[in-house]
């Protein structure tokens, strides 16, 4: 609330206008076309990792159930005790797999996230320049949208993008 009342004090002893501006991050970090990017690579990425860990776990699941046929037939000792060994390791080494999984998962989403936050923040930066706006605010709790700069950061975003493949594009 102090905030609200130093901003309201500025702009009365201004000389001239102060322009101020509001934008959704939240809103941006969701739909900017660069996060779409991110995550389809992301997926990219990760998809033939998330195949092997299931496929390990479809052989796990394949070994209990031949597990249980030996046991229900009263087969040989040795061979069950071989069999639930295999089980365990094969139980604990893709228990680490699925860990390492998440965690190199975990570890590139949170830099792929921090580089689209960048953007998003270089985005409004540079719309509030091209707008000659003195200020945006990011948290706020309503406003019009004679003041909301969001789309315009949006359609920045995605014309950047669009800049960015065409480029790409000519190399």
């Amino acid at each position: 609330m102090f905030f609200i009342g130093l901003l309201s004090v500025n702009i009365a002893y201004a000389e001239e206008a102060i322009s101020v501006g509001v934008v959704n991050v939240t809103f941006l970090m969701e739909n900017a076309p660069q996060a779409e990017v991110a995550s389809s690579q992301l997926k990219e990425k990760f998809l033939p990792q998330e195949q092997k860990l299931s496929q390990e776990l479809d052989a796990i699941n394949d070994l209990e159930t031949e597990l249980k046929n030996l046991t229900s037939s009263q087969t040989k000792n040795d061979l069950i005790r071989q069999k639930e060994r295999e089980l365990r390791s094969r139980k604990r080494t893709r228990s680490r797999s699925l860990q390492d999984f998440r965690e190199e998962l975990r570890f590139s989403r949170d830099a792929a996230l921090d580089i689209v936050q960048k953007e998003v923040f270089g985005a409004i930066d540079d719309v509030r320049k091209m707008e000659k706006i003195d200020i945006v605010l990011q948290d706020y709790i309503s406003a019009s949208s004679r003041v909301d700069i969001t789309p315009l950061v949006l359609e920045f975003l995605k014309k950047k993008l669009e800049a960015d493949a065409s480029v790409g594009d000519e190399k």
